[in-house]
This record gives C-alpha cells, structure tokens and sequence, in this order.
C-alpha cells in the first residue's frame, strides 16, 4: 500500500466579486513554483492548524488572515518526483486538503528561500501561472 503524505493547504481571499484575488507562493524552482501556501502536517496536528501554520511560516507572522471554514473545500493528490521521494522516504506523493481563508490585515513577509515571490491574483492570472493539473484542481474555488 503506497503512503501519501498529508499536507494542508490554505486559499487566502481578499476583495469581492470582480475585484477578489487570492495569495499565491512561488517555490524556488522551474515546475510546479506557484502554488497556495502550504505544507506538512505534523503528527497529532489537524489539516486546518496546518494550514494556518504553514501559512505563517511562508507568508511570515505580521500577516493575519481568518479561517472561513476548518473542512477542506477540495484536495489534490500528486506523486512525488523521484528527488522529493529521497527528501519524504515512505511516501509516494502528497495528499493535499485546502482550507479557504479571508485576509484580514499586515503585510507578506516572504524568507526569499523557501518561498522567492508572493503575488495576489485573480482566477484567470492563477490559472496562467500554475501547473495545468493544478488548476484543474483549484478553479472551482477560484473562480
């Protein structure tokens, strides 16, 4: 039975109508760069504490935003690329839960390592910056 590690992801909103946006993080390399934030849940912690967490730990503590909901609003289940698989042993790939969330106030304060860019979007400046399956995934929630 091949194992899948959990990760949690959080779709942060700002704006109303025609005007909403979203947050998107970009990793440091050619595919699959942009992306929510999100990362690893550790064990004995829920998916949407997770979510906040990881949240802060790519989007840095002087940014809040609210959780609208602690139940998944979709999920993404990928295999992991033969150099992700020597970084996670015991795991195939990631089994991502998505947590919407609404900005409150602060500012992004990305590390410029883990995360190089931050960028607010719309639906269809997301859907040119992801990965085609990505957004398969994340444009029923987006748009």
């Amino acid at each position: 039975m091949e194992h899948f590690r959990p990760v949690a992801s959080v779709v942060v909103s700002r704006g109303e109508g025609r005007k909403k946006e979203f947050l998107l993080v970009k990793k440091p390399r050619s595919r699959h760069a942009w992306q929510f934030p999100q990362g690893g849940v550790a064990t004995e912690e829920s998916h949407s504490t997770a979510a906040e967490r990881e949240f802060h730990e790519e989007c840095g503590s002087a940014a809040h935003i609210t959780l609208v909901s602690r139940a998944p609003i979709g999920e993404y289940k990928y295999r992991f690329p033969a150099e992700f698989q020597k970084q996670h042993p015991g795991f195939a790939g990631a089994h991502v839960l998505f947590f919407p969330a609404e900005w409150q106030d602060g500012t992004i304060e990305i590390d410029g390592q883990e995360i190089v860019e931050s960028r607010w979007c719309n639906a269809e400046e997301i859907r040119i910056l992801v990965e085609p399956v990505y957004w398969r995934v994340v444009k029923s929630f987006v748009s």
